[in-house]
């Protein structure tokens, strides 16, 4: 016999007397630990789900015990003893098998579960239909401090699952309209979940209602947007497209990476979004290496995605020296390809490919990320012709940019999201708060040194974060990889003559410096410097602090130092630290 009925208004059934506890505090007190059945809770716990702050009183204890004392004389026994037992420091509610209408409900969802399983359809939806008629009404209802916990979460969620599993042997009954009418109690009580959304115009498509399943799609769709800012998702998309009746063969191809977490760039993310929303067709992140330019496209991508739902393509196109960097050609071939045209179909020279990608689009809604693009020559034969497209491109190089672009630079974190991105990517938020803000400064708030910092004390289990504050303070180089270094190195050694004499220049000079301190250390004019310096900020290697200040990078500066300088290059002075090569 069902006992506890939590599954709308706490109530208590013990033979033909029923209890009902209204909102009192002895009923939320029983309400907060069948939340938690036979599961101890603190006394600390059960004060503040029955006083929320600050209404606590001086008393609370004592009062709770009087409650626990009212509860166990008006509850029936458990096994001989009373129903509340009492332990050091909290409390537990002894609930035997059947005893919790929530219990009942999860053994008429499992048997329902083994007749679907053994072909007894209408077996399944019989049991169901009786695990919905448990429900009362809100569980918990008239208690809002229990009813503010993950407890009524869980219970909605197990709700809205019963139900879906209910209209899904509707439909598997030929019973269309009572799947219909399943469907649309869930979506009125739950409008922000996409997936009944998608069930409901799937159920409306195979019922023959086609308009209806397409007003849904347009419901959902504006009720995401005002509610929560966001497009509909894949499921809702693919939805939508099959009550469209869309023939399309074979799934759209979904090449984005794996998102990771950002910090501090809510700004550079809301540029991105608003270009979206305005159909700007390219959006140029651009940002000295490591900075994060990848990262912030590939999240951006990952939250624009169900907006174009015929594919997203991810290319890496490197900055131009790497061996083995694919040519636009060859992109091209790739991409023709993850749209479904043949081998045979695509042409063999660079123009017929961009004009065949260009029509091939016009028909389409794609998201296209292009990485680490060096210039406008690999960049245009690349770009859509359409603005129903979006093309998100990073590079590290200033001296050029796209007609029509929306331009979003990144510029080193700061302090504060330095640590909050080195604690995330640390997976451990209880470090040492100086030690880790020196880690900042010593990475100067640059997203890739910070991931490969946090990913040093991953692999050395016994070192602290003060000890790698200090090694990073020691020799920056002895902490970094070989690829966060390169990512500067390399720009900086392809660079000519005079631009990577200024970058080997930068060791011997302040973080922040006039075009006469730069002169000085190349031994050359004024006049002849400038241009090197103007350089250097094209590549990322260098900023402009004001009108004729420049600033650099303290990565970038040590890195400098570190350099070989070849033979014939400028005279280092000396300088304090180390040198590793």
């Amino acid at each position: 016999m069902v006992l506890f009925h939590v599954l709308g208004p706490l109530e208590v059934h013990a033979g033909t007397a029923v209890r009902r506890f209204g909102g009192s505090k002895p009923g939320t007190l029983l309400a907060t630990l069948l939340t938690k059945p036979n599961g101890w809770l603190a006394t600390e716990d059960l004060v503040a789900a029955i006083w929320p702050e600050p209404a606590v009183p001086v008393s609370a204890e004592a009062n709770l015990k009087t409650y626990v004392w009212q509860l166990r004389r008006s509850l029936p026994e458990y096994d001989g003893g009373p129903r509340i037992e009492s332990g050091p420091g909290g409390y537990r509610v002894r609930v035997g098998r059947g005893e919790l209408d929530t219990h009942r409900v999860g053994e008429l969802a499992e048997q329902a579960r083994l007749a679907s399983s053994d072909g007894r359809t209408e077996a399944a939806a019989a049991l169901l239909e009786q695990a919905l008629r448990t429900w009362r009404g809100r569980p918990f209802a008239g208690l809002d401090p229990v009813a503010s916990t993950d407890a009524l979460a869980q219970l909605d969620d197990l709700r809205l699952g019963l139900a879906e599993r209910l209209a899904e042997a509707q439909l598997a009954l030929d019973r269309g309209q009572d799947a219909l009418s399943t469907l649309r109690s869930v979506t009125a009580d739950a409008p922000l979940r996409e997936g009944i959304w998608a069930r409901l115009i799937r159920a409306l498509h195979a019922t023959g209602r086609r308009a209806e399943a397409l007003a849904a799609y347009r419901q959902a769709r504006d009720l995401l947007a005002a509610e929560l800012g966001v497009g509909p998702g894949p499921a809702l998309v693919e939805a939508y497209r099959l009550a469209l009746g869309d023939a399309r063969s074979g799934p759209a191809r979904r090449e984005l990476p794996r998102d990771v977490p950002l910090a501090g760039r809510t700004a550079e993310l809301a540029a991105v979004r608003r270009a979206a929303r305005d159909a700007v067709p390219v959006v140029l992140v651009e940002g000295m290496a490591g900075v994060g330019k990848t990262a912030l496209a590939v999240h951006a991508a990952h939250r624009l995605a169900p907006d174009y739902p015929d594919g997203q393509f991810f290319v890496r196109l490197g900055d131009g020296g790497q061996p083995g960097t694919p040519d636009p050609a060859a992109v091209l071939d790739r991409l023709l390809r993850g749209v479904g045209v043949p081998a045979a179909g695509i042409p063999s020279d660079l123009d017929g490919r961009s004009a065949l990608w260009r029509s091939e689009l016009a028909r389409r809604r794609i998201l296209l990320v292009l990485d680490d693009v060096p210039g406008p020559d690999q960049l245009a034969p690349l770009l859509p012709a359409i603005p129903t497209c979006l093309t998100l491109v990073t590079t590290r190089n200033r001296d050029w940019h796209p007609d029509g672009a929306t331009r979003v630079r990144l510029a080193p974190l700061g302090t504060e999201a330095a640590a909050a991105l080195f604690r995330s990517a640390l997976g451990r938020r209880d470090t040492d708060r100086q030690a880790v803000a020196a880690i900042a400064h010593r990475c100067g708030g640059l997203p890739a040194a910070l991931r490969d910092a946090a990913a040093r004390l991953h692999s050395r289990p016994h070192w602290t974060v003060r000890r790698l504050a200090d090694e990073l303070d020691d020799d920056p180089c002895g902490v970094l990889s070989d690829a966060v270094r390169r990512s500067i190195t390399d720009t900086c050694r392809r660079l000519p003559d005079r631009e990577r004499a200024a970058w080997y220049a930068l060791g011997d000079l302040p973080g922040e410096f006039g075009p006469a301190a730069a002169a000085r250390a190349l031994g050359i004019t004024v006049g002849a410097a400038r241009p090197a310096l103007e350089a250097l900020v094209d590549r990322g290697l260098l900023d402009v602090n004001g009108g004729d200040l420049y600033r650099s990078h303290v990565l970038v500066r040590h890195l400098a130092r570190c350099a070989v300088v070849p033979a014939g290059g400028p005279v280092r002075r000396h300088h304090g630290g180390r040198r590793v090569a």
